[in-house]
C-alpha cells in the first residue's frame, strides 16, 4: 500500500508586535542593528567595491533621521503641548558638532601638512555645514570630505524641520500628515524636472537638500502615522511574514541597480525611501522573530551606537589601511579599514562623544526647564 504524501504546510504568518506597540518604547529594536549595516555598506562602497550601492545606506540614514527626530518632537508636543526649541538646537549641537569639527579640523590639518591646502571655499563650506551645496557645485571634490554633504543635509534639516513642525503641529496630526505629503511630492517634482527636464547634473541632485529633503520627510511620516490604526492594519499585512522585509529589500536593489539613471535621479529617490520606510516598520514588528532578531546582538547594537563617527572617520581607516602591506589584495584591505575605522570610531565615542553627552546632560539640567516627565515611553536617547 502506497503512504499518502502530505501536503506542504503554508509558511506561519510571523509573531510580530503592533507597530503602536513599538514605536513609544525606550528603546526602539532593531535600528541600531540597521545603522550598523547602512554604515558598514557605505564603507565596503569606499573601499572599492563600486557594484556595492553605498548610496542606499545614505538613505536609509536619511529615512531613520526622519523618523527618529520626528518620534521626539512628537513626544514633547504630547507630554507638554509645545516643542522648545532652545532645548532641541542645544541637543542635536551637543551631539553633532564635537565629533564632526574635530574630524575637519583633524583632516584639514593633515591636509595642510600634505600640502594639500584647503581652498577658501571648501573650509567655509565645511565649516558652515553647506558642504553638500559645495559638492553639488564643485565636479572635482577631494575624497577626505567628500561624504560630509550627507551630514550637512541632515544639519540643514535639523535647523527647519522643528519650526515647521510646530506650526503644523498646531493645526492637528492631519495637517502633519497632509504637509508632509506635499512636501515629498513637491521634492519629488521638483528633482524630476531638474533632472530630466532642465538638465541639472546627478552631482546637485545627488547632494542638495531641496532634491533629497524627502528621504527625510517619509521618515517624519512614518513616525506621524506609525501609532494610527490605518497603519497598524497596513503594517500588518506587509509584515505578516517573516520573510517580507527580503522581498521590500529586493525591490530596493531592483530600482536601484535595474531602472538606469533617469528612474534613480528623479522618482527612484522617493521609491527608495518610501521601501525604506516599510522595511523599518516590518523590522520594528518584526524584531523578536527567530528570523530578525540578529539585529539586536550586542555588536551590531554596539557598531549602530558607533556608526556616527564611523561614518565620519572611515575614509581614515581606508587610507590607512591602503599603505599596510596586506596580502589578499581588497578584501584583506576592507576588512582593515573596517577595524581601523571602528578603532577611530570607538576613540571619537568614548574620549570625546560620551563626555560631551554627559555635558548636554548638565547643562539641561542647569540653564533649561527640565521638560516633565513623560506619560508614555520617550523614543530612544540614541537617536538624539
Amino acid at each position: 500500500m502506497s503512504r499518502s504524501v502530505a501536503a506542504p504546510r503554508p509558511a506561519r504568518p510571523a509573531a510580530g508586535e503592533s507597530l503602536a506597540a513599538v514605536v513609544v518604547r525606550r528603546h526602539l529594536p532593531a535600528l541600531d542593528g540597521l545603522r550598523a549595516i547602512a554604515v558598514l555598506v557605505v564603507i565596503v562602497y569606499h573601499a572599492g567595491y563600486a557594484r556595492v550601492p553605498g548610496d542606499l545606506g545614505v538613505s536609509i540614514f536619511f529615512v531613520l533621521s526622519g523618523f527618529l527626530i520626528t518620534r521626539l518632537l512628537l513626544g514633547e508636543w504630547e507630554r507638554t503641548g509645545d516643542v522648545s526649541l532652545r532645548r532641541f538646537y542645544l541637543r542635536r549641537a551637543l551631539r553633532i558638532f564635537p565629533a564632526y569639527y574635530a574630524f575637519i579640523l583633524l583632516t584639514m590639518a593633515a591636509d595642510t601638512v600634505l600640502g594639500a591646502r584647503w581652498a577658501p571655499g571648501r573650509v567655509a563650506a565645511a565649516f558652515g555645514y553647506v558642504y553638500n551645496y559645495y559638492n553639488a557645485i564643485h565636479l572635482g571634490r577631494p575624497f577626505d570630505t567628500a561624504h560630509a554633504w550627507s551630514l550637512s543635509v541632515e544639519e540643514q534639516f535639523y535647523l527647519l524641520w522643528p519650526a515647521l513642525f510646530i506650526l503644523l503641529a498646531r493645526r492637528g496630526e492631519r495637517a502633519l500628515r497632509l504637509g508632509l505629503l506635499a512636501a515629498i511630492a513637491a521634492v519629488l517634482a521638483w528633482r524630476s524636472w531638474l533632472y530630466l527636464g532642465a538638465g541639472a547634473g546627478q552631482h546637485y541632485v545627488y547632494n542638495a537638500l531641496d532634491t533629497r529633503l524627502d528621504n527625510l520627510a517619509v521618515g517624519c511620516f512614518l513616525a506621524v502615522v506609525a501609532t494610527s490604526p490605518a497603519a497598524g492594519r497596513v503594517t500588518g499585512v506587509l509584515a505578516r511574514y517573516t520573510w517580507a522585509p527580503l522581498v521590500t529589500a529586493a525591490l530596493v536593489l531592483v530600482s536601484r541597480k535595474t531602472l538606469g539613471g533617469s528612474w534613480h535621479y528623479s522618482l527612484g529617490f522617493t521609491v527608495d525611501a518610501v521601501l525604506f520606510g516599510l522595511l523599518i516598520a516590518q523590522l520594528l514588528r518584526l524584531h523578536a522573530t527567530r528570523a530578525w532578531r540578529w539585529l539586536d546582538h550586542p555588536l551590531l547594537r554596539w557598531l549602530g551606537a558607533l556608526s556616527y563617527p564611523m561614518y565620519l572617520w572611515h575614509v581614515w581607516g581606508l587610507a590607512a589601511a591602503g599603505h599596510l602591506p596586506l596580502p589578499g589584495g581588497l578584501p584583506a584591505r576592507l576588512l582593515a579599514g573596517i577595524a581601523l575605522t571602528v578603532g577611530l570610531a570607538a576613540t571619537s565615542y568614548y574620549l570625546l562623544e560620551r563626555p560631551i553627552l554627559a555635558l548636554r546632560e548638565r547643562l539641561e539640567n542647569r540653564l533649561l526647564v527640565p521638560a516633565p516627565a513623560p506619560a508614555r515611553a520617550a523614543v530612544p536617547e540614541s537617536a538624539a
